[in-house]
């Protein structure tokens, strides 16, 4: 193959000879070269075009994408702080409805007379045992905190319901077995008169007696047999100064021939409480106290309440 070239500026020619396998060589190199230069001015041209894209609306478009991501930063933080804001008002309800708890277990322990040291409320609850995890598939169910707190105060509804009931039927008995008649009048004494027929120690004939007579020392205690309210304390013709005591059930009781009253009408006494002083007011010949006990209005034999046992 010959490959002839013109000079224009010489009027000359040129001739080369060579192999049509050369020459394609050749060719095929002065392709690739234009090939090349093109492949990188387009890398160029768009490598440029690119980085104009980056630094004008793609900077515009992340800083949009910032501000809405930090609006909903401030949404979910606002939100955090209004459950967060929930869960101390539910804390601090719970708290207080604990204390309650607590103050009513005290005294339920007071009144129980369990204030031994079985139950004590100043301090946590002992609790302990070996560790069982839970297994692997009930694991990622827990409860949510919001779940567990309210878990938690349908416990404690329940447990004050419980220990309400408990108290009122802790204050019922203890009502009941205050004014549960039984026992002595008196600290110190003993029995001069009983109940029926005796003679009259004034006249010397046969009489009747409502009560029973318990002798002692001038000034000495006269006690209440029963929890109750007094209905009367001062003179009365034949009782001297009397004082009697409201037990409820239709039960009074009567303490007469005092020499000092220390209580009141409408004070609420206890059982073995103090009512007076042992004295010989009224119709009487010593330092004593006459008791009576009477249901529904009617006098009843003192010695059965006296001797049997308290409650």
């Amino acid at each position: 193959m010959k490959i002839i070239v013109v000079d224009e500026k010489h009027s000359r020619t040129r001739t080369m000879a060579g192999s049509s396998v050369g020459f394609g060589m050749m060719l095929g190199c002065v392709l690739l070269l234009i090939a090349a230069l093109g492949s990188s001015v387009t890398y160029f041209w768009m490598k440029r075009g690119h980085a104009d894209f980056l630094t004008q609306e793609g900077v515009a478009n992340w800083k949009q994408v910032i501000e809405l991501q930090q609006q909903d930063i401030g949404i979910v933080r606002q939100q955090t702080q209004h459950q967060v804001d929930a869960l101390m008002l539910r804390m601090s309800e719970l708290q207080g409805r604990l204390t309650r708890l607590d103050a009513l277990g005290e005294r339920l322990t007071t009144k129980a007379k369990l204030n031994d040291g079985e139950f004590d409320f100043s301090e946590a609850p002992a609790i302990g045992g070996p560790q069982d995890l839970m297994p692997s598939d009930e694991a990622f169910h827990q409860l949510t905190l919001m779940d567990a707190i309210d878990q938690l105060s349908g416990q404690i509804e329940s447990r004050e319901q419980q220990l309400d009931l408990l108290d009122r039927l802790i204050s019922n008995r203890t009502i009941y077995d205050d004014s549960f008649l039984a026992g002595l009048p008196v600290r110190k004494g003993w029995l001069s008169s009983r109940y029926g027929r005796r003679t009259d120690p004034f006249t010397g004939r046969p009489a009747w007696h409502n009560g029973v007579d318990f002798a002692g020392k001038r000034g000495s205690e006269v006690i209440s047999v029963a929890a109750g309210v007094v209905v009367w304390s001062g003179k009365r013709s034949g009782f001297g100064l009397l004082v009697e005591v409201n037990h409820g059930n239709g039960y009074l009781t009567r303490y007469a021939h005092n020499e000092e009253s220390l209580v009141k009408v409408g004070d609420i006494v206890s059982r073995g409480e103090a009512l007076a002083k042992m004295g010989s007011s009224g119709r009487s010949t010593g330092p004593h106290v006459h008791f009576e006990v009477l249901k529904d209005g009617q006098p009843q034999d003192p010695a059965k309440y006296i001797y049997r046992a308290s409650k």
